[in-house]
């Protein structure tokens, strides 16, 4: 029997209040004050892990789905008589099979609590009393000994106090979860001949993850391993240590090395290496990691979680962290993959909660002590005339960014209003005139305005061109303003012509650069909508939601400026999320 719902109590904090996870995703987030109870928590994670868990003397609550399989083992088919009255499979034991059955088992090993949330008189045998009271005893024997999703993974747990030393030579390649070890099986992973640990892990794999997660942080060319065999060498005598080398500045030992860099490196060596030294798939382990923000930049933080988000995924591993960090929470509290377990100690016990509500994560902000505005508003902001263009926006960034950008996390959206435009401004605070100025909303953003041309030669109006003027004077702003006349010029003629549904229209031709796309009062000549859709009104939210789903990067490409604004818009909102350098010329 499968449990797919754990929590317990009788664990050192966690003694009153039920707490544990309802579910386990690819990324498990466990997030608190210090001393709430994190770390505590992972026990539950660690004793799930073994084949056959103990128990530990702990009060368990389960919640599953009964299976045929287990059923049949209880329920014999063509097995009858006794108190059960009947063929045991085909009377009692078919009408259990998918059932969601939630229940108990108390320190010694007892179950208790038996019931059926979703049909309470499951149990009830129609036959007689003791039929029923069988039919109990028979449950309680199959979920006395649940099984789980983790059972039989290997646990690895990195804690917050951790390093990386220089070690003695030692035979046995153990690393800790404290760190030590780590050398040793660098070195070992460096010089040995033996195929079973291949250099190519550390000298390739682990080194490409490093540069991945520190970006323009850290370019790291090489690593190595040397002997302090004298008294003169640095470091204590016969001892081996790491060496990373970086551009320009050779090989820099890790004893002059941050505690950042020393974390990110233990991650990668649990993560790449361990399952070599064990001979196992990544799949096979589960990753605990604890306040791995500790001596991290929030910039290098979010990098290496989306790397263990991407790891896990590819992997199929599970990863569980404890933070006290906002970053976790803004990064993970809108990924599928993820979920937020949040740990409160109210002074008597621990308890967790899954966070899932947009009032939920307030809550955790506060305990945090971070301002919802620290996290709810996102890194960077895109700024567009109405809610049809955020459409566009979203499906374009998401084209091509290949889905790995996300509004709501790594940026959003908001409207100025069109014309609204000529009363607003974004200027540094020395420079304010009074109107609204959008740059105290953000200092990170991404303008989108509408050409609004008739042809080649003609201006751009006033308001655009001075909003231009005060972007450009912005580290890492941007403006785009369209080539063509409106941003619904830019959808291709071949998705136009499938929203016509007209069989006198199997194709029509791509709105052109200047082409009024929408009829206009006081102008002369057909829209693009009229002369070629044979509309007079297509409503704009309508028209952006059915188009942008046929939307491919592929027939996108070619219209009008599209490919190089929108590869610059996706770099600027990267910078934002990764921290680099936000220079203008950026893109």
């Amino acid at each position: 029997m499968r449990a797919d719902s754990v929590h317990f109590k009788g664990h050192l904090c966690f003694q009153k209040e039920w707490s544990g996870f309802d579910t386990i995703k690819p990324i498990n987030v466990i997030i608190g004050r210090n001393n709430s109870g994190k770390s505590h928590l992972l026990d539950l994670i660690d004793e799930l892990s073994q084949v056959k868990p103990d128990g530990r003397g702990w009060q368990y609550q389960y919640r599953g789905v009964l299976d045929e399989e287990s059923l049949r083992g209880g329920f014999p088919d063509g097995n009858s008589g006794g108190e059960l009255v009947g063929n045991f499979w085909h009377y009692h034991g078919r009408h259990f099979v998918d059932a969601e059955i939630r229940w108990e088992i108390d320190a010694k090993g007892n179950v208790l609590k038996v019931d059926f949330p979703n049909n309470s008189t499951l149990l009830e045998s129609p036959y007689s009393e003791g039929s029923t009271n069988a039919r109990r005893e028979i449950i309680e024997q199959i979920v006395s000994k649940p099984t789980h999703q983790l059972n039989g993974k290997l646990f690895r747990r990195l804690l917050a106090d951790r390093d990386i030393q220089a070690e003695k030579e030692m035979p046995d390649l153990r690393l800790e979860a404290n760190g030590i070890g780590a050398s040793n099986v660098i070195r070992r992973f460096i010089l040995t001949a033996n195929p079973q640990y291949p250099s190519e892990v550390v000298q390739r794999e682990l080194l490409s993850g490093l540069s991945s997660i520190f970006g323009s942080d850290g370019k790291f060319l090489g690593i190595q391993v040397k002997h302090h065999d004298d008294e003169e060498a640095p470091g204590p005598r016969d001892h081996w240590e790491v060496y990373l080398e970086e551009k320009k500045k050779g090989p820099i030992p890790l004893s002059s090395s941050g505690s950042g860099l020393k974390t990110v490196l233990l991650v990668l060596l649990n993560l790449l290496v361990v399952p070599k030294i064990e001979n196992r798939e990544k799949s096979d382990f589960i990753f605990a990691f604890e306040e791995l923000e500790n001596n991290l930049h929030p910039a290098l933080l979010r990098r290496l979680f989306r790397y263990l988000e991407k790891y896990a995924l590819d992997e199929r591993a599970t990863i569980f962290l404890t933070t006290h960090s906002s970053t976790a929470l803004d990064l993970f509290g809108v990924s599928d993959n993820a979920q937020i377990i949040h740990v409160v100690h109210d002074g008597e016990t621990a308890r967790t909660t899954t966070v899932s509500a947009h009032f939920d994560h307030l809550g955790v902000i506060s305990e945090l002590g971070a301002k919802p505005s620290d996290l709810l508003q996102a890194n960077g902001i895109v700024w567009v005339e109405g809610p049809s263009d955020r459409v566009y926006l979203n499906r374009w960034i998401q084209l091509c960014s290949e889905g790995t950008l996300r509004e709501g996390r790594d940026y959003q959206c908001a409207f100025y209003g069109g014309a609204l435009l000529a009363g607003i401004e974004l200027q540094p605070p020395e420079g304010e005139t009074g109107l609204v100025n959008l740059l105290r909303v953000n200092p990170n953003i991404v303008v989108v305005c509408d050409g609004d041309r008739d042809s080649e030669d003609s201006p751009i109006k006033d308001r655009v061109e001075r909003i231009r003027a005060e972007v450009e004077n912005i580290p890492g702003g941007h403006i785009w303003i369209t080539k063509a006349r409106e941003i619904e010029n830019y959808i291709p003629g071949s998705i136009l012509a499938h929203l016509a549904q007209a069989s006198d229209k199997p194709s029509l031709p791509d709105p052109g650069e200047y082409d009024s796309f929408f009829p206009r009062k006081g102008t002369s000549g057909e829209s693009y909508l009229e002369a070629r859709m044979g509309r007079k009104h297509y409503d704009k939210m309508e028209l952006a939601m059915q188009s942008a789903l046929r939307m491919t990067k592929d027939i996108m490409t070619e219209r009008f400026d599209w490919e190089v604004q929108m590869g610059k818009i996706v770099a600027r909102i990267r910078c934002w999320n990764d921290g680099d350098d936000l220079r203008p010329d950026v893109g």
